[in-house]
């Protein structure tokens, strides 16, 4: 549970920047708020995905494995595309058109795969730092 807590701590900062390398290989400015200095723009990133991240992809996370069917990526892939779906059903109801922002979908999709490689790695450093009885422990 403590791994899944450090995961959803860590993985919004992967994520901004991951939009940072987005927007340096695509040109456009799109993380960029005009005017808005590079810590205001991270902190209102980081307060927008933290809780989705801890309200959802935690409790996700240990629900894919209790499943554990197939590949753990695609399971969290799944997951993330559907959290997607919901929320672009949440927009519909509200009366935006279906096709308005699409990307909410790749959006979901590309967090659920950041928090699932985030956990991976936290699960490589705390075996290799603290051996396989006390990282046991931390799952």
């Amino acid at each position: 549970m403590l791994k899944r807590i450090f995961t959803s701590v860590i993985a919004p900062c992967i994520l901004y920047v991951s939009f940072l390398v987005s927007d340096i290989i695509t040109g456009s400015s799109y993380t960029y708020l005009t005017g808005t200095p590079f810590l205001i723009t991270f902190l209102i990133i980081y307060s927008y995905s933290f809780p989705f991240f801890l309200l959802l992809g935690v409790p996700a996370s240990i629900l894919i494995d209790k499943i554990d069917k197939g590949v753990r990526l695609v399971n969290y892939v799944i997951a993330g595309f559907i959290v997607g779906l919901i929320m672009k059903i949440i927009n519909v109801m509200e009366g935006n058109p279906l096709l308005y922002d699409l990307g909410i979908l790749i959006f979901c999709t590309i967090a659920s795969m950041i928090f699932y490689f985030t956990l991976k790695s936290l699960e490589f450093i705390f075996t290799k730092a603290f051996g396989k009885h006390v990282s046991k422990t931390i799952y």
